[in-house]
């Protein structure tokens, strides 16, 4: 028995206002039990009933007076757990009652345990027994099954959790209930081959049997208009979440938000729907995804997890299920600075590589090879690591990011000028690759109507491999093209399904050969790692003279290709 329990024990003939006192006195920090609540007892602590202070509230609105029996107040049939059950099954049971009698929140507040002759044994929090429970006795639900939901719930069902995934593309949710993927991600097809329908399940919505214990929201968070976020999906995530929220539960966030969404959107429409006090009676977490496409189930088993909380129950409750998934978590303070790390990740980068393609726009016009003065300024200056130039910074994530993190900038009254103008210089890399293509074929093969070009990749990048094509730099030069009247361009990416080519109005190509025979220009669109091994020169041997190899990722070696009769070789 807690040694503080009698503190909180009265008689029947004790006074309302000696059970308040009582409450008071009690600090639930120092001695282990839950405030707001005293047990009415006989002098063997045999129980006769509880008050609340929510008893205690209902029967001076009553007009019961301060100085009148506690007995006046109290609940004389609370609920009982008798015996000693470890706090796993207390929290079965408990749970169990919550699913499918819809208990109120109030009745999880307080469990009290009495023995056979329902003398008081102890008297715990459901809340604090469910912090310390394993967390894979959680279940987990997963909003959202693209490229972070999907990844993440099959990697938490692959330790041990029950996790169920919905997602409003009815046709994306079919095509992972059949087993299929619907992208390529290395590992992931096996990884749904071993726990569809076992311990990852794809549902229609989480009422009843599908109720979960800890959500992930993963929804997406797409620009619109003069590329400001739009936080459509998230609302109606969180709506549809808030309508089914029980006392007890978690949300955490992986969704890409503007600085300040978690506590200033996401949690009000939560606590209206679910009429529940976040941090008292649900938990809030944000901590960001950080994967990249590609290596995503390797790297949610090793990256740190950033965590910000609304509370820190809520920071704890997160990192104890990240616990299970990788040896690092980072807390941080607030929810707004868990979110701006991700904001942070991505748009170093996109600004990194925004720096390396404006050299290699200066190196152009003093007719400078960008790559090789860049890997001569990196050479053994460890100060130095600048990147490759590329056709532009593409991705879901890269081109996107930045943007939310300027909005969030401009909502404290500042507006960012380093971050603005890399993506800028991002648009001017595929104006640049485009104009060289029309420059050429003006110039060098004005004689045909109708050019062959070729396209080698078309997903966004091609290290790692991804069959994503969002954000791609490679369909965006195609499309520069089009405008310019150029129609006959291929498209050829190992990874890319086929009607993901077509319906850019690209003309997909399954055989290299084919795709080289007769090209006008060859321009590479991503680095694939298939495309360094490559015979070019073979390959161009098939090619119109004079053919464009416009190397865009530095793949191939210039003095070779160079000495090839016929070919113009360019790189950034």
């Amino acid at each position: 028995m807690n040694k503080y329990l009698p503190k909180i024990c009265l008689n029947a003939s004790d006074s309302i206002k000696t059970a308040l006192d009582r409450m008071e006195l009690n600090k639930p920090k120092e001695t282990g039990l839950p405030g707001g609540i005293v047990l009415v007892t006989d002098k063997n602590l045999k129980l006769l009933g509880i008050a609340t202070t929510g008893d205690i509230r209902r029967a001076l609105s009553d007009g019961i007076e301060m100085s009148a029996p506690i007995s006046t107040a109290m609940n004389k049939k609370p609920f009982l757990i008798e015996g000693r059950p470890s706090n796993l099954d207390i929290i079965s049971f408990v749970v169990d009652k919550v699913r499918k009698e819809n208990w109120h929140k109030d009745r999880l507040d307080k469990i009290i345990l009495v023995d056979k002759e329902k003398r008081v044994v102890d008297l715990v929090s459901f809340y604090d027994l469910w912090q310390q429970t394993d967390a894979r006795f959680k279940h987990i639900g997963v909003i959202g099954l693209g490229y972070v939901g999907l990844t993440l719930g099959l990697t938490l069902a692959d330790i041990g959790f029950k996790v169920r995934g919905l997602d409003k593309n009815q046709k994306l949710a079919q095509s992972i209930k059949n087993g299929k993927p619907p992208f390529f991600e290395a590992g992931l097809p096996q990884l749904l081959a071993d726990h569809l329908d076992k311990n990852f399940k794809v549902v229609p919505n989480f009422n009843k049997e599908n109720n979960c214990d800890v959500y992930f929201v993963c929804v997406g968070t797409p620009l619109v208009g003069k590329n400001k976020p739009d936080l459509k999906y998230l609302g109606e995530a969180s709506k549809s979440l808030g309508r089914i929220l029980k006392a007890g539960d978690a949300i955490i966030l992986r969704s890409t938000v503007p600085i300040g969404t978690t506590r200033d959107f996401v949690l009000p429409i939560l606590e209206r729907e679910s009429g529940l006090k976040g941090g008292e009676n649900f938990l809030l977490a944000f901590a960001p995804e950080r994967t990249i496409e590609g290596k995503a189930l390797e790297e949610l088993r090793h990256l740190p997890q950033v965590i910000g909380g609304l509370n820190h129950k809520s920071a704890e409750l997160a990192s104890n299920i990240f616990s299970f998934l990788t040896k690092g978590t980072v807390l941080v303070d607030l929810l707004e600075e868990a979110e701006m790390v991700k904001l942070i990740n991505n748009t170093y980068r996109d600004v990194t590589f925004g720096f390396a393609n404006e050299v290699s726009l200066i190196a152009a016009r003093w007719d400078i090879d960008a790559k090789r003065v860049i890997e001569a300024a990196n050479y053994g200056y460890d100060r130095s690591n600048v990147p490759m130039p590329s056709p532009g910074v593409g991705g879901y994530c890269l081109e996107k990011d930045p943007y939310i993190f300027i909005e969030s900038a401009r909502a404290k009254g500042y507006e960012p000028l380093l971050i603005n103008n890399a993506r800028k210089v991002s648009d001017m890399m595929v104006d640049h690759v485009a104009g060289s293509v029309v420059a050429f074929l003006k110039t060098k093969a004005a004689e045909k109507r109708n050019p062959k070009i070729l396209a080698l990749g078309v997903a966004f990048k091609g290290k790692p491999v991804t069959s994503d094509v969002r954000g791609s730099t490679s369909i965006k030069i195609i499309k520069k093209l089009q405008q310019g009247n150029f129609k006959n361009i291929f498209g050829f990416d190992p990874a890319v399904h086929k009607e993901n080519i077509l319906l850019h109005d690209i003309r997909f190509v399954r055989d290299l050969k084919a795709g080289f025979a007769d090209a006008d220009v060859v321009f590479v669109g991503t680095n694939h790692p298939d495309f360094e091994t490559l015979n070019i020169r073979n390959l161009l041997s098939l090619s119109n003279r004079p053919v464009l190899l416009f190397d865009s990722w530095g793949l191939f070696n210039k003095e070779e290709v160079s000495k090839i009769k016929g070919v113009h070789y360019k790189r950034l």
